[in-house]
C-alpha cells in the first residue's frame, strides 16, 4: 500500500493517493494492536496454526478490500473482495471491464497481491517474525503442501530462504526478458509479478493478446511453466545439481504430459482451421494449454474460439496442474502421478490377486496413508467442483459458464469459458456467485484440507 501510494504521488492524474494512504494508515494501525497488547507464547496447538493460516489468509484478503473500496469506481463492497481474493489467492478473475482505465497505482497494488500471494503470505510472515523460532515450523507445515515437502532436505528456515531466493530470482530475470522484448518498464513490472506467481492478472483489457508479440508470449510460457516446477528442484538446478530434476519421476511426467497436450491441441487448432498456419496454431495451441496447465490464465486469444477437443484437453489440464511446491493450484500433478500408479498397481491386483505390488515413485515406495489422502483429496476435490456447478446452475447460468467458473475459481485458473472466457470479466455474476467464487478460491489455495482441518482439530 505504501509502494503504491508513492507510485501514485509519482503519476501525474493518478487519483488513488488518498485511498491508498488512509488504506496504509488502518492497516497499520490495527497491525500494530496485537504486538503491544497480546503477549508473546512460545507454544502454538496444531488447532491454533490452522486458525492462525485461515485468518491471516482471510485478514490480508480483508485489509486488501480498503483500496479498492476507497478508490471506488466499479468497487462495489462484494467487487472489491472479490478483486482482493482472487489477487491474493493468485487466481487472476477480475470483475474491471477495463483495467487500462486504472490508475496506475491501482494496477501495481493489484499485481502486488498476486504476487505476495504466490510464495504465500504466512511464509512471507515467519520471515517477519523471527521471535516465533520453533513456532516457524508448524506455520510452514501447514502452509506448505505435504507433497511440496517431500522434496525439500533443508531446515525450516532454509527451506523458506530458498523458497524466497528462487521466488525472487525469477521475478527479476522475469522482468529484465519482457523489458528486452519490448513492454515498458511498468507493464514489465507489473507482469513479472503475476507470472511468475502464475496469477495472470494483466494490465491490459485483452491480456497478452495486447502486445501481439511472439517474445512476449515465449518469454511467458517459459517463466509460467518453470514456476510451476516445485521451487526446491529448481533450487537444485541453480545450485548446479540439474541432474536432480530429470530424476524426478514426476518432473519427467509433467514434461511429457504438457508436451503431448501441446501436441494435441496444436493439431485440433490447425486441422479445425482455427488458425491458417501450423506455426500460429503451435505459438497459440502452447499457449492455452501451459496458461491452463499452470494455472495462470493468460491469454493470447480468447479461449471462445477453442474447439471442443481442446477445451477437453485443457480442462484435464486445468485440473492436473502444476507441481506441489510451486506457485500454481489444482490438484497438482504429484498427486495425479500417484493416482495413474495407484491405477496400474491395481489393474496388477486383478489380475494377481495374492501378489504384493508396492506403489512407487521413483525408487520411494508410497506409503498407504499418502495413496488415501491422494485418493481422498482427488475425490473431494472434483466432489466440491460438482457442488459447485450446481449450485452456479441453479442461480441461472449455462452449464459451460457455470463449470468453468467453478474450475477456474477452485484450481486458481482465473480464466473460464462461456460467459467467463479468458479476455472477459466476472463482472455480470450476481453477488452471491461472485461470493461463492471467492469462497472456491480461498480453498483452492489452502488445499482444502487446511480449511477442513481448521473445524475437526480439537487440540
Amino acid at each position: 500500500m505504501l509502494l503504491a501510494m508513492i507510485i501514485s504521488l509519482c503519476n501525474e492524474g493518478d487519483n488513488a493517493y488518498f485511498a491508498f494512504f488512509l488504506s496504509f494508515f488502518i492497516s497499520v494501525m490495527v497491525g500494530a494492536f496485537p504486538l503491544i497488547f497480546i503477549p508473546h507464547d512460545s507454544y502454538i496447538t496444531i488447532r491454533e496454526v490452522y486458525g492462525i493460516l485461515i485468518s491471516s489468509w482471510a485478514a490480508v484478503c480483508l485489509f486488501g478490500v480498503l483500496p479498492y473500496l476507497l478508490w471506488g469506481g466499479e468497487f462495489t463492497i462484494v467487487n472489491a473482495w472479490f478483486e482482493s481474493v482472487s489477487g491474493y489467492t493468485t487466481t487472476g478473475a477480475t470483475i474491471l471491464h477495463s483495467p487500462e482505465d486504472l490508475p496506475r497505482s491501482i494496477l501495481f497494488f493489484r499485481s502486488c497481491t498476486h504476487w505476495m500471494g504466490g510464495v504465500g503470505v504466512v511464509l512471507f510472515a515467519m520471515l517477519l517474525a523471527p521471535a516465533m523460532r520453533m513456532n516457524k515450523t508448524r506455520l510452514s507445515q501447514a502452509e506448505i503442501s505435504p507433497l511440496a515437502k517431500e522434496n525439500f532436505i533443508y531446515k525450516t528456515q532454509e527451506t523458506v530462504s530458498i523458497i524466497l531466493s528462487v521466488y525472487l530470482g525469477a521475478t527479476l530475470l522475469c522482468f529484465l526478458m519482457y523489458r528486452l522484448a519490448g513492454m515498458d518498464w511498468f507493464d514489465s513490472l507489473n507482469h513479472s509479478f503475476s507470472t511468475v506467481s502464475t496469477g495472470g492478472l494483466s494490465t491490459k483489457n485483452s491480456s497478452m493478446a495486447a502486445f501481439d508479440n511472439m517474445w512476449i508470449y515465449i518469454i511467458a510460457m517459459v517463466f509460467m511453466f518453470t514456476s510451476s516446477i516445485h521451487f526446491g528442484l529448481l533450487y537444485s538446478v541453480i545450485s548446479g545439481k540439474p541432474g536432480k530434476l530429470f530424476r524426478s519421476p514426476v518432473i519427467r511426467y509433467f514434461f511429457v504430459s504438457v508436451a503431448t497436450g501441446v501436441i494435441l491441441v496444436t493439431l485440433n487448432l490447425w486441422l479445425s482451421g482455427v488458425f491458417d498456419s501450423f506455426g500460429e496454431s503451435l505459438l497459440h495451441g502452447a499457449f492455452q494449454v501451459i496458461s491452463y496447465t499452470t494455472t495462470t490464465g493468460y491469454a493470447s486469444v480468447d479461449s471462445s474460439i477453442l474447439p471442443p477437443f481442446s477445451f477437453i484437453v485443457i480442462v484435464f489440464f486445468t485440473l492436473q496442474s502444476g507441481c506441489a511446491g510451486s506457485t500454481s493450484g489444482g490438484i497438482k500433478v504429484d498427486r495425479m502421478f500417484i493416482f495413474f500408479r495407484t491405477l496400474k498397481v491395481q489393474i496388477k491386483k486383478q489380475q494377481h490377486p495374492k501378489a504384493i505390488i508396492p506403489v512407487k515413485v521413483g525408487k520411494n515406495t508410497v506409503d498407504e496413508d499418502i495413496i488415501n489422502s491422494v485418493l481422498l483429496f482427488i475425490l473431494l476435490f472434483l466432489f466440491i467442483l460438482f457442488v459447485a456447478t450446481v449450485i452456479l446452475t441453479a442461480m441461472g447460468y449455462d452449464l459451460l459458464s457455470s463449470f468453468s467458473a467453478a474450475l477456474a475459481s477452485l484450481t486458481n485458473a482465473g480464466a473460464g469459458f462461456g460467459d467467463f472466457s479468458s479476455l472477459g470479466n466476472y463482472d455480470s455474476m450476481a453477488s452471491p456467485g461472485k461470493i461463492l467464487m471467492t469462497i472456491l478460491m480461498i480453498t483452492g489455495r489452502l488445499e482444502i484440507y487446511g480449511l477442513i482441518l481448521f473445524f475437526y482439530i480439537r487440540k
